[in-house]
């Protein structure tokens, strides 16, 4: 396990790997195939400027906003459909 120093967590680096394969992979399976990337777009960079810092809880709940991005996206085309 390879440590990065944060003032808010330990990096677990293969917790990180799996908790980021994990949220993209419901991006993949949730996200509408023709919407918009821009809102995923503001997001991932949110997720990759926590792990730049090694901020854990940061890049955590990125990934949950992420996640919470696509299916907010996902019912917009539902509704629309």
């Amino acid at each position: 396990m390879k440590s990065v120093k944060s003032t808010s967590a330990t990096w677990d680096t293969e917790e990180a790997a799996r908790l980021a394969r994990e949220a993209y992979r419901y991006v993949g399976r949730t996200y509408p195939k023709d919407a918009d990337l821009e809102p995923l777009g503001k997001v991932d960079r949110v997720v990759l400027e926590a792990q730049e810092r090694g901020d854990w809880w940061a890049y955590v709940e990125g990934l949950r906003e992420l996640m919470r991005t696509a299916r907010r996206e996902a019912e917009k085309w539902r509704g629309a459909a």
